[in-house]
């Protein structure tokens, strides 16, 4: 039986798991009273072997972590030891892609397991339209208390749920928190997408005290996470630890010596180089901890970034684009998976989207999926075993709003459907068709070239967002795309 379902033995429904059969002495017992006892311990341990303990679950976010930042990914300077272990011991993936370019939507789609065209949620602030044109206001985008949550459907399948680090899913008032949406602990996730009072203490967090001054916040959330897991450990129910740091985000501060380090390595941001080997030290803190609670092969861990590298910390060539772009360099993630159930060493090029975390961990736990809830989510269990015929389906993104993070940015929606990418820009009616196979880079359209495949490209995009009634500007009520101005030399 698959070690991630719960199921009944079909021995002897008299059969006790854990229950010794009673001893008689061996001269008062015939053949087959002694052929009845053997059955029934097999009976017991065949029903042990197909009632498995449900695994634990820890799942790591990074914020703005480009593709290719770690050493596991070809990254020529970072060091990053403890996660490329990881890899080594479980699945890498190749094509793995967050569920927006910018973090909020895209964290609200790993907890709901929805496409943001899908939720609605579609920007980090809430978005009114004026005209047609979804412009931003000042007040944070949250999640609906309605919305059911991967910690809300895992606490009602018998798990313990913490959760510590970057949140950013809550109004400005911070009424929607993590312990609102099924975590029973939360450890600095408020209403602040990053730490705007740097990286060293004191970090003026709600939900987390300052510690002594110029304590690292990275190994501060990771010492509060073993402290959630020690006390969740000693109790037989499962756990969930959703640990969401809120490095590497800016501003970028590393500790002094690591700075001085990869200033030396002449890494492209030194400061940002040493974020990344605070973070992968402070991971190895928690893979050490579960090796020496022996916890460690009976959990699942994910690992991945909520959206594409930042332009002024990363360089994500080959990929297009950065944080905020539809092209692959703002959507294109790292992810990598560990635990039972997992193929070990393996790298997986069949792509994978943001919402299929929450059915694919809910089916590792044994725990039933409801049709209504997660509608956009597909398991990636068949896949993680070693299926090489596994297709998830197409992949979506919804991006409208009209102001935009960066002037290379712009709104628009985009499908994904095997090698083949289509992009539609509401700036200004553009489209663009990539085979990301033969050009990863996106720098051949193929728009004019192969107009029948545009065409259905188009007509998945279009069925989706109607599917949805998610909100569709035309390009008339879409500023034009601003121009990055040339720097002029004195």
């Amino acid at each position: 039986m698959s070690h991630f379902l719960s199921g009944h033995s079909e021995c002897n429904p008299k059969c006790n798991r854990g229950t010794a059969p009673r001893r008689v002495p061996r001269s008062r017992v015939g053949l087959p009273a002694r052929f009845a006892i053997l059955l029934l311990v097999l009976c017991s341990s065949a029903f042990a072997a197909e009632q498995p303990e449900k695994p634990n679950i820890l799942f790591i976010l990074v914020d703005d972590m480009g593709w290719r930042d770690l050493a596991c990914y070809r990254h020529k300077i970072h060091e990053t030891p403890n996660i490329d272990g990881l890899a080594n011991r479980g699945m890498r993936f190749t094509n793995a892609y967050a569920a927006c370019p910018i973090c909020g939507p895209s964290r609200a789609a790993i907890m709901t397991g929805r496409f943001p065209s899908t939720s609605g949620f579609v920007d980090n602030f809430v978005s009114e339209t004026k005209g047609g044109i979804l412009k931003r206001t000042q007040e944070r985008s949250h999640l609906e208390l309605e919305a059911v949550t991967l910690a809300e459907s895992l606490k009602a399948g018998g798990y313990q749920t913490g959760f510590l680090g970057k949140w950013h899913l809550t109004n400005n008032d911070e009424t929607h928190l993590p312990t609102d949406q099924g975590f029973d602990v939360n450890i600095a996730g408020g209403w602040k997408g990053h730490p705007r009072d740097g990286y060293f203490s004191p970090y003026k967090l709600a939900h987390l005290e300052d510690g002594p001054k110029g304590e690292y916040l990275t190994d501060r959330l990771t010492t509060e996470a073993i402290g959630v897991l020690d006390p969740f450990s000693k109790n037989d129910a499962p756990w969930l630890l959703y640990m969401s740091y809120y490095t590497v985000h800016a501003p970028f501060h590393s500790k002094p010596e690591k700075t001085k380090k990869y200033a030396a390595k002449k890494a492209r941001n030194p400061k940002y180089g040493g974020m990344m080997e605070s973070m992968d030290e402070n991971i190895g803190r928690i893979l050490s901890w579960l090796d020496e609670k022996r916890l460690r092969e009976n959990t699942v861990i994910f690992f991945t970034s909520d959206n594409g590298g930042y332009r002024p910390a990363t360089d994500n060539t080959p990929l297009r684009g950065h944080k905020g772009d539809l092209y692959e360099g703002g959507i294109r993630v790292s992810c990598i998976a560990e635990g039972p159930g997992v193929s070990r060493g393996v790298v997986s090029d069949t792509p994978i989207h943001g919402t299929d975390y929450y059915a694919t961990l809910l089916e590792m736990a044994g725990i039933e999926k409801k049709p209504e809830v997660a509608p956009d989510s597909v398991s990636l269990v068949p896949l993680l075993k070693g299926d090489t015929k596994f297709k998830r389906g197409p992949m979506f993104w919804h991006y409208p709003v009209a102001k935009r993070l960066t002037p290379l940015s712009e709104p628009g929606s985009v499908v994904r459907d095997g090698d083949w990418k289509y992009l539609y820009f509401y700036s200004d009616g553009r489209s663009e068709l990539y085979n990301l196979k033969e050009d990863i880079g996106e720098t051949k359209n193929l728009i004019e070239t192969m107009p029948e495949k545009a065409a259905a490209m188009k007509g998945l995009l279009d069925a989706e967002l109607k599917k949805h009634t998610a909100i569709v500007p035309t390009p008339e009520q879409v500023p034009a795309k601003r121009k990055r101005k040339k720097k002029t030399k004195k």
